[in-house]
């Protein structure tokens, strides 16, 4: 009931990421139960699973895919941990083209790969993907372990910016970065900083993370604990909501937002950035 509970709160899109989602074998319903409600559907998938067999049933419930591309062939492995992982993944989308499901490449930034960024959009271009979106890398999973040192900065976000505005025009691909510059928040408050008292859940909290472990958190998995719904797995959606608006929750999230966008446009710092780690940095320092 969980996605029925939140299409009644607002929200209409249900993303599913992973680890890797093809392996979940509820997978099918899922999808199926979202596209009756008329939520929007996207997937994001290594594409080492993409074959024939597992995604020809899913291509119809599908309205976009995402395919993580982390860099050149060995970067990407690396990252990945696994070998000829990224030439597998490449094989596989002559499959995704065939099923005629939209899709793009998800390219995650690290503090040293901005300059691998035009290959993953030569690549795009040259297998008929219609995008790539950036996204920072944050410390969560295996990253925390493995990449902390990986993170970027402003600085990096600031490049990715603008070598994705150069290689949009060059390739004719949209290249999204998932970071504003300060003039874009100062421009833009009402979209990131919530009015107060907060009514709706999904004016706080316009996207809601539910972990493997059925927990249910606001914006980011990087969020402080503190300001996380509660579990699925002892009550339904719609109580949790209403229980974390009514102990207060959801204005005290509107008010780190608040703090942060009046931190980030005061300061003479890095000129972009990601918002959701940004709001999530300052909500580790509340009780």
């Amino acid at each position: 009931m969980c996605l029925e509970d939140a299409f009644d709160l607002g929200y209409r899109q249900l993303a599913i990421s992973g680890g890797e989602p093809l392996l979940y074998s509820a997978l099918p319903d899922l999808l199926s139960r979202a596209r009756a409600l008329g939520m929007v559907t996207t997937l994001t998938s290594n594409g080492m699973l993409v074959t024939s067999g597992r995604w020809d049933p899913l291509a119809q419930l599908v309205d976009v895919l995402a395919i993580s591309i982390d860099g050149k062939p060995a970067e990407h492995d690396a990252i990945r941990c696994r070998e000829g992982a990224f030439a597998r993944t490449v094989a596989n989308l002559d499959v995704i083209r065939a099923s005629k499901v939209p899709f793009g490449f998800i390219f995650t930034l690290t503090q040293h790969n901005v300059d691998s960024l035009e290959y993953v959009v030569r690549l795009a271009a040259e297998h008929g993907a219609r995008s790539v979106q950036v996204h920072p890398l944050t410390l969560h999973g295996r990253a925390a372990s493995l990449l902390r040192d990986a993170q970027p900065d402003g600085i990096e976000l600031v490049a990715a910016l603008f070598e994705a505005s150069r290689l949009g025009n060059k390739l004719g691909i949209a290249v999204q970065v998932d970071a504003l510059t300060v003039e874009q928040l100062i421009e833009y408050r009402s979209h990131v900083v919530p009015d107060r008292p907060v009514g709706d859940l999904v004016d706080v909290a316009p996207v809601l993370v539910i972990d493997a472990d059925m927990s249910v958190v606001p914006l980011t998995h990087e969020i402080n604990r503190a300001f996380q719904l509660g579990s699925l797995a002892h009550a339904r959606l719609w109580s949790l909501a209403r229980d974390w608006l009514a102990a207060g929750k959801g204005d005290r999230l509107a008010a780190a937002c608040e703090q942060t966008w009046t931190e980030l446009t005061g300061g003479d710092g890095p000129q972009a950035f990601y918002w959701y780690d940004e709001v999530a940095t300052r909500t580790r320092v509340l009780t």
